[in-house]
Order: structure tokens, then sequence, then C-alpha cells
């Protein structure tokens, strides 16, 4: 009853809407909500905390507390203490918040068009392609290095809160000992009674006791896939050098020290076939565990620039480079892919993606166009330069003495018009060097946020302004920007006949 009523005094809202018990609440990461405690007629000051961190109300008013507190920015377990009183809850994923599903999807979709776009090159190697899931590759690694941190936490729940069955096993006891006789134990007596004297039971009486065993088919199959996940990482450690090693050393000792638990060490590892079984598909952390180890193996893709640090670790970062590749895309497809060297670069040790913050990669099309990631424009460019800063736009689409310019947000939902008002600079600032005129023609946004009621999605916006916003989802739908990308053709075409 106390602790039912301490979690029923403890209330939450967010934005101004209706308070909502701790038990009601549905919280998301990210975000920040008023909470309000009921105190009881003898307290002076709740004591309450929050991921372990104590939570200090801002006013006491008419025996009511109030303060603010912030999600943090990662989905899960989480629990409150009131007043000494655990509570658990969750916290949701943010819905503008790409999954682990959509980071993977990115990956892919990265290396494949880069496979692709390789026969535009005009590199004489080749690129190593291996569907093999087994195989080391850089989206694996990228995969386990994103999502590293959340295995940690399923695996520490597991660790505390396992899955266990109740096994019988048969053992002989004095006959005092025994607290429960069934079919098997009553057989057993009457098959032995001759042994003693008649009608007597025997000193010792072979019986079965249940015990709680942690041996089940779950976690010997979670040990089996610890134990290859620990052999992986170190082969990463084997074939990679400096930072990514040390790393892949590290993530390693980190299995490792989790398989020495008492736990696992109860625990024998799984040989056989493998299955789904309920546990897997109810359990919320077994789910989830089981869901990691699938997508681990499922990245045996191209195997380009297993060596190269770009910051695939940043979703954003990953989100620019995976826009860009989307648009060479679009360009391949309608047969306008002329040079693609400028995506790769090579070494001894093979050829490596080469899509780095500030560094110019550009993509020469057939119709003279050139598409550049990460273009740097100053006061001494050559062609284009600016009069007020350096400017570093992500993708830029040259035609001529037209320059088209697409910057992916990652997160903006709530504030469209700010990211459109930063896109001024480059639609103001960046002019042709042997006129003065300015060269930008279009700025846009591409974002994840779903193409919705605002304005600055619409095609009117878009024609009347020059500039808004194109939404682009990994997994969704692309014909937004396949539209624009034909729209930008069609104008162009026209802009040479009227010369």
């Amino acid at each position: 009853m106390e602790q039912h009523s301490s979690g029923g005094n403890f209330l939450l809202r967010t934005n101004g809407e209706a308070w909502v018990a701790l038990e009601e609440a549905y919280l998301t990461e990210g975000t920040t909500y008023d909470w309000k405690y009921v105190l009881h007629s003898l307290e002076q000051s709740p004591s309450i905390q929050f991921c372990g961190l104590p939570q200090f109300p801002h006013r006491v008013v008419q025996g009511e507390a109030y303060g603010q507190l912030t999600t943090p920015f990662y989905s899960g377990q989480v629990y409150f203490e009131i007043n000494g009183i655990k509570f658990e809850t969750y916290i949701y994923p943010d819905d503008r918040k790409m999954t682990e599903e959509q980071y993977a999807l990115m990956l892919s979709d990265i290396l494949q068009e880069a496979s692709i776009c390789f026969e535009y090159s005009n590199i004489e190697a080749g690129i190593e392609v291996d569907q093999h899931s087994r195989e080391l590759s850089l989206a694996q690694w990228s995969y386990i290095e994103a999502s590293f941190p959340s295995l940690a936490v399923m695996i520490w729940n597991v660790i505390e809160q396992p899955v266990r069955v109740l096994q019988s096993c048969d053992q002989q006891m004095r006959r005092d000992r025994v607290r429960t006789v069934d079919a098997r134990t009553l057989a057993w007596m009457e098959r032995n009674r001759g042994r003693s004297v008649v009608g007597t039971i025997p000193e010792k009486v072979k019986s079965s006791t249940r015990e709680d065993s942690y041996n089940t088919y779950e976690n010997k199959l979670l040990k089996r896939w610890l134990v290859d996940l620990r052999y992986l990482l170190k082969m990463y450690a084997k074939a990679t050098q400096g930072e990514h090693a040390v790393r892949a050393e590290a993530y390693a000792d980190k299995v490792g020290y989790w398989l020495q638990n008492p736990f696992f060490k109860q625990v024998a590892p799984y040989q056989g076939l493998i299955r789904i079984s309920q546990v897997f598909r109810k359990h919320p952390v077994y789910r989830q565990c089981y869901q990691w180890f699938d997508r681990l193996y499922k990245h045996g893709n191209e195997q380009i620039g297993m060596s190269y640090r770009y910051p695939l670790r940043e979703t954003f970062a990953l989100y620019e480079i995976w826009c860009y590749m989307q648009i060479i895309k679009i360009f391949r497809e309608k047969g306008l892919l002329q040079d693609s060297s400028g995506l790769y670069r090579t070494t001894r040790e093979g050829i490596f993606l080469h899509l780095a913050e500030h560094h110019e990669s550009i993509v020469k099309l057939r119709n003279g166009m050139r598409l550049s990631y990460q273009r740097v424009f100053q006061h001494n460019s050559s062609r284009f330069y600016t009069y007020t800063q350096r400017m570093v736009p992500d993708i830029v689409i040259e035609s001529g003495d037209n320059l088209y310019i697409l910057d992916p947000k990652y997160r903006v939902a709530n504030n469209l018009g700010t990211a459109l008002g930063e896109m001024h600079k480059y639609r103001d600032g960046i002019l042709l060097r042997h006129n003065d005129k300015r060269a930008v023609k279009n700025v846009f946004i591409l974002t994840p946020v779903p193409d919705d009621e605002l304005d600055f999605f619409k095609t009117d916006f878009h024609e009347r302004y020059q500039m808004g916003a194109i939404s682009l989802t990994p997994g969704g739908d692309a014909s937004t920007l396949n539209d624009w990308i034909n729209h930008l053709l069609i104008q162009e075409e026209e802009e040479i006949l009227d010369c």
C-alpha cells in the first residue's frame, strides 16, 4: 500500500497537458516534463531521484512540490526512487530519432551504391565483394560501434534477471527429509520394500527434487553468441590498426568480462540448430538480444575501407553521406553518371570510400554537371567565392554558372524555419567570380521528418521561394527528391536553349 501511495502521489505532464500518475505516464527520450508531488500531512519535502540523480523541487505550494526533469536521450528501462522506494518505468524512443534498423539500412545503402558506382571510376583495381555474413566488413564494424552500448545494457539486464526453469533431479535421501511424494517416489518404494522389514519405509528413499536452473535454451544460446562475438572482435583487432584495433580489443575484453560472471559460468554454450522460442518472441530483453545478434551477421556486403575513419558512429554524419549517395543513385539510374573516381582513394591496403568532413569529393555527370560533397567556398576560391566567411555546404550540384545546394539535417522537426533561415547564407553569400552575381539558384533541406502539412514541403513553396524542405528517410520513398531532380534537369536544359 505504501508503494502504491507514494507512486500515486507523483504526477507528470508535458507541454501543459493534464497531470498523469507515474504508473500511467508515457515517457519519451530527450523530453522535458513537469512533475508534481502531493505531500503527506507530515512531509516537508520529498526525496525524489530519477536515473540516480536527485530531483530538487522548484517550489512547494499548498502541500504540493513542483519541479522539472528531462529524460535522457536513450530508450529503455529506468527507475524513479521516491522516498526510498524504487519504481520502474520505461522511456520510449523519440519518433524523430532514427531507429537502429534505419542506421543499418543507411550503411548498407552507402556500401551497395559505392560498389555499383565503382564501375564508373576508371580505377583499375577492384573492390572485394563478399556476401558471406561471417566476413569482416565496414558495415558490421560500424554497427558494433553504434550499438555496443545498448548490447551492454541488455546483457546486464539478463544477468540481473535471467529466465530460469524448475528442473527435477532424482537423489536418495533420508526418509525424514522427503518433502514431496509423487508417483515416482511411490513406485520406487514399492520396488524396494522387500529389502527392508515388511510394512516399513526404507531409511533412505529415492525422491525427486526441483531446483531453479539457469541452463535454459535462451541462456545457452546467448552464451554461444557472446563467445562468437568475442572471437569476432579479436579478428577485428588483428585486421585493423590504430584506434579501431584498440576499441575492438576493449570490446572483446568487455565481452570476456561478461562471460566470467557467475551467471554465465552456470550456463553451457548451446550447440545445435537455432530456433526462435517463445521467450525470444515475448520477453522484451531477450527479444532485443536476439534482434541484436541477428542483425550483426547481416552486414556481409562490400568490404570498402575497413581502416578508413570517417565518423559513421555519428548518425547525423552518416545521414549526410547517405543523402549524397542517394542523389548519386538517382543520377546514375537516369544514365548520367560519367566519372565516380572522386568517391574513392587507393592505398596499398585497398580501395576506400573517401567521404570525409571538409574533403571535397566530386562526381562528374555526362551532361557537364558536377556533384560535390563538403565543397569549400571562401574568399580566394577560383570560380565561386564568398565575401563574408568560409562556407562548406554538404551537397552541391554545379551546372555551368548555377549552384544548387542541399543540406541534410538529421533532426529539425521543431525548428525547420530556423534551419531554413541558415540556408540564406549559401543563397546570398556565394557569388560568381567573374561578375559578382549570386550563383546559388536553390537551397533545400533534406530531412527524415515526414512530409506533412507544413508549407516548407510543398511544391508551391519551392517554386515561389526557390528553397524549402524535402523529406528523405532511410527505407522510405525518394520520389519527392527524384521529382525535384527531374525539374532541375528540365530547367537547366531550357536555360541552355535560351542561351
